[in-house]
């Protein structure tokens, strides 16, 4: 049977090897990992959205694709010893515009995510007040809510997949990938730090982060590179009543989290690279003040922590690419998600099975998240 090897074992590599098992290809994969505690991988670090609200059609359809998955765990993830509960819940989610251009968009936004089936409302400043009166909505015009959105334990889903994949008979390698063998235009030969070596008969680059590296063993230039995302997490004195997650289009979001909240923070003007500093400062400087203006309860807080991870961000258009590199072609390319990884997962973990074993995408078409755009530098429009 043809040798499949993955690079990248976190919920990217390990969902593609769970389809690709699911299809009775599990003899034939293997998936290198150089960390399998995940210390520094994005998963774990990640905040658990399910989120259905996108400006990209594809990026919705693999949002709900994804919420039937994780909301339906132990019916979709099947063949580990051990059973992992992700704890889906529904919390909702409600992005926030201000303008004549921003409502435009929102509202284009929520015409398309309509016509996929996803339940979205249109509110307006003051039936935004009545429905949550903790906040004042300062420079709000315009929100959309829909209020399935979920949020789940992203580690547990990691292992849950994992498991699942190894349980079918996929092997886990702890070694990292240092360089590959070619002939012609195909990928032979894969070589690991260890000094071993792998046949290879199409490899799969689902290495999040550092994707770009291994692109680069291929004459491959994508412009994906890690982006610090901060997390910080605070208690408050004052109770509200409870809330969606909320993204404003200009300012930072909030969402419940444990006993109290959790806002992010991405500064897109510092240089992309691993950082693994928490700016606490940071967070008394700018974010305090811009939630405070929004909700009094927000006024009297105190900041417990937090923690760091890494977007694989597409600098192209945030939107990720999913696709066989034309010069060799048994590379595939599944990173650049943007932050979307963990929600995406199981659909790209289906997507990138149809790529090898159907010869294309069957489910959902994933066309537009080609190479190809990244060659012609056409950025997909996207609003989110």
């Amino acid at each position: 049977m043809a040798q499949i090897v993955i690079a990248g074992g976190g919920i990217m590599g390990s969902c593609i090897a769970y389809y690709l098992a699911l299809a009775g290809a599990a003899s034939a994969v293997t998936v290198l990992e150089p960390d399998p505690a995940y210390e520094f991988a994005a998963t774990p670090r990640a905040v658990g959205a399910i989120r259905l609200q996108h400006g990209l059609r594809e990026n919705v359809e693999m949002s709900i694709y994804g919420d039937q998955v994780y909301s339906a765990f132990a019916e979709h993830v099947r063949g580990g010893k051990i059973e992992f509960d992700p704890q889906f819940r529904r919390c909702g989610y409600m992005y926030q515009v201000h303008g004549t251009e921003g409502i435009a968009a929102l509202e284009a936004n929520v015409r398309m995510q309509r016509e996929v089936g996803v339940e979205v409302q249109l509110l307006d400043a003051d039936e935004l007040r009545r429905r949550y009166p903790s906040f004042r909505f300062v420079g709000v015009d315009c929100a959309a809510l829909s209020l399935a959105d979920g949020q789940i334990d992203p580690y547990a889903a990691l292992m849950g997949f994992r498991r699942a994949a190894e349980g079918l008979g996929v092997t886990y390698i702890q070694d990292r990938l240092v360089a590959l063998d070619l002939s012609g235009t195909l990928v032979t030969d894969a070589y690991l730090a260890s000094g071993l070596s792998l046949p290879v008969d199409t490899l799969v680059n689902a290495a999040n982060c550092w994707a770009s590296e291994i692109c680069a063993m291929v004459g491959m230039s994508v412009p994906i590179e890690p982006m610090r995302r901060q997390q910080f997490y605070f208690l408050t004195q004052q109770r509200i009543e409870p809330i969606p997650a909320m993204r404003r289009m200009d300012g930072p979001g909030v969402r419940m989290h444990q006993d109290g909240y959790l806002s992010g923070f991405t500064n897109h003007q510092q240089p992309s690279g691993l950082n693994w500093d928490l700016e606490l400062e940071m967070f008394e400087t700018v974010l305090w003040p811009q939630l405070a203006d929004q909700c009094d309860a927000f006024e009297a807080i105190k900041l417990k922590g937090g923690w760091v991870g890494h977007y694989d961000m597409n600098r192209l258009d945030n939107n990720p690419i999913i696709d066989r590199f034309d010069k060799v072609s048994n590379f595939i390319l599944a990173a650049g998600f943007s932050g979307h990884g963990l929600m995406h997962a199981p659909a790209v973990g289906r997507a990138v099975k149809e790529l090898i074993l159907d010869g294309g995408f069957r489910s959902i078409d994933l066309s537009r998240l080609s190479w190809r755009r990244v060659m012609d530098g056409h950025a997909l429009r996207v609003t989110d």
